[in-house]
């Protein structure tokens, strides 16, 4: 269980590190050192487009309003053989923001820690979810022709690397074979390394990064998280759409779902030309990404109008592959019982199962089919991850909806 880790347990150890920040360049070490600080996290969570370059993922169009039908959640569950709060839980996890969003209808918003509803939370590798999205929505514009196609006949800047000739399906599925050491608390990982040269010093791009790596295994054999591989599907979905991701983003989402705000999404370099950092690093409100998890609860659809295709939500929802059937993630952990879609967490088999968008300090856009609820949450915890918290909140966010379900 815990070979899950995300990207972002490992950046941010390599992020709090002075050393691997642009040497000459006070200003900007101080306030990037500053964001990560365990007493600068929570605000610091709120303002990365403050420290690091981004782009503009612009809002437009009249406000998709979210009726509000207020609820007070009294709710209790068991974990570990004890009885909890979620009060307790939403304190103990550092919680900024809490939203969820019943039949459409708000029943709970709450903020914490200085955070209000104006404020922009960091996605962390909540973002990958976003990425796929766009890669279906190029898919079924057919800018991609098929996900069986090697990635490098739209990418042949990374023949010779460990991505010549791997699906784009095995990418999506975190199973591109691909050598990537993603172990947090190492300081020549690659996933430290990444993050320092492409964000800290902006010494290289996210693209020449992934021309260096060779590969570990087959293709397709074997899951693995790399978050290098949803970097290389942004640099697919900005080759094959000639747009960048915010503005590709923009167009097709968040205009289309009446987002209310603006948001930005950090970049590895400065410039109009940079790649957004597609693994992570979006910043937006709270209510924006409850509307992002409410298009993948009604199917794609905002409204009468279909913004991502039906099918695309289904099949990035459910295991496409052997790897990532449900309880084959994680060979040292045969009770596990999720799987993996196409970037997003999948909590349970059967149908009208669970699924999540997930990112490090507790970040979730949680979808809840059969209880037609998504519960969208933004942290600042104390750690990176903790599996047993981890598996604490999928219980008590279940006893959410277990509970709207009985009023």
């Amino acid at each position: 269980m815990n070979r899950r880790v995300h990207l972002a347990l490992v950046i941010m150890a390599a992020i709090a590190l002075p050393a691997s920040l642009r040497a000459g360049d006070t200003a900007t070490i101080a306030k990037r050192a500053a964001l990560f600080t365990p007493q600068g996290r929570a605000e610091g969570f709120r303002s990365m487009d403050t420290a690091y370059p981004y782009h503009v993922i612009k809002r437009g169009g009249p406000v998709a309003e979210l009726p509000r039908a207020p609820r007070k959640l009294d709710v209790t569950y068991m974990f570990a053989g004890k009885q909890h709060t979620l009060d307790d839980l939403l304190a103990r996890s550092r919680t900024q923001g809490f939203l969820v969003i019943k039949d459409g209808k708000i029943v709970d918003e709450r903020y914490f820690n200085g955070a209000n509803d104006k404020s922009k939370f960091t996605s962390w590798s909540v973002a990958k979810s976003f990425t796929s999205t766009l890669v279906g929505l190029a898919l079924d514009d057919g800018k991609i022709k098929s996900l069986d196609e090697p990635v490098t006949n739209y990418l042949p800047e990374l023949k010779g690397s460990g991505y010549e000739g791997v699906p784009i399906k095995d990418i999506l599925e975190m199973s591109s074979g691909v050598k990537f050491n993603e172990e947090y608390g190492k300081d020549e990982s690659d996933v430290m390394i990444m993050w320092r040269k492409t964000m800290d010093e902006e010494s290289e791009t996210l693209a020449d990064y992934a021309k260096s790596l060779g590969r570990a295994e087959v293709p397709g054999t074997k899951f693995v998280y790399r978050s290098i591989d949803t970097a290389v599907l942004g640099m697919l979905v900005k080759r094959v759409t000639g747009e960048s991701l915010a503005g590709m983003l923009s167009q097709r989402i968040w205009q289309p779902l009446g987002m209310e705000s603006d948001a930005t999404w950090l970049t590895d370099q400065p410039g109009a030309g940079a790649l957004e950092a597609a693994y992570c690093c979006i910043n937006a409100r709270l209510r924006d990404y409850g509307r992002f998890g409410l298009l993948f609860l009604n199917q794609g659809k905002a409204g009468a109008k279909q913004v991502v295709p039906a099918w695309w939500v289904e099949q990035a929802t459910t295991p496409q592959s052997s790897p990532v059937q449900w309880g084959h993630l994680f060979p040292d952990y045969p009770d596990y019982p999720g799987g993996y879609g196409y970037q997003w967490w999948l909590m349970e088999p059967g149908a009208r199962h669970s699924y999540s968008a997930e990112g490090v300090f507790f970040q979730f856009v949680f979808v809840m089919p059969k209880y037609n609820t998504v519960i969208a949450k933004a942290s600042a915890y104390d750690d990176y991850w903790s599996v047993p918290l981890q598996l604490e909140q999928f219980t008590a966010f279940d006893a959410i909806g277990r509970a709207l379900e009985k009023n």
